[in-house]
């Protein structure tokens, strides 16, 4: 699951760039329609990753937590779940605000209402937030990993 979520979030620092050239390269008619499907499809798969890794901390965090209750290690254990999603939580929540962000003004730009510079830029700083938050929930999940071995593996 942390595979696909990581996917996930490379996919939508791909569609990012994708999104972007195809945004350089828009004229009126049929680009400019390419470039808002590229980034509505962007947008949703980066919402869902987003969206997702956050669920994926909450679950194998409890998961974890219910497994270790009572013995001597729960406390060491309970603190790393919950350091794993105050650094996750904040970066996700950072690239959604700007994916969010992002599109929306792209509206505004398409309507004229907005300067395209400012669409451009908040596409930048989106690139980097999702990066920035790929960076972050790839380190989590590696560390999550090793407890999850650790108190989730099956018996036999």
């Amino acid at each position: 699951m942390a595979q696909a979520l990581s996917i996930a979030t490379l996919l939508t620092v791909a569609g990012i760039v994708a999104t972007s050239i195809s945004g350089f390269r828009a004229t009126p008619g049929p680009s400019t329609a390419t470039h808002i499907l590229l980034a509505l499809a962007t947008v949703s798969v980066g919402l869902f990753a987003q969206s997702m890794t956050m669920f994926f901390f909450i679950g194998t965090g409890k998961q974890i937590k219910t497994k270790v209750k009572g013995i001597p290690e729960e406390s060491g254990v309970v603190a790393e779940t919950r350091r794993f999603k105050n650094e996750v939580f904040p970066a996700a929540m950072w690239a959604i605000g700007a994916l969010m962000v992002t599109f929306i003004l792209g509206g505004g730009v398409h309507t004229g209402s907005l300067p395209i510079w400012l669409h451009q830029l908040t596409s930048l700083v989106t690139l980097l937030l999702v990066c920035r938050a790929w960076w972050i929930e790839i380190r989590a999940m590696a560390s999550n990993q090793v407890l999850m071995e650790r108190f989730l593996r099956e018996e036999s």
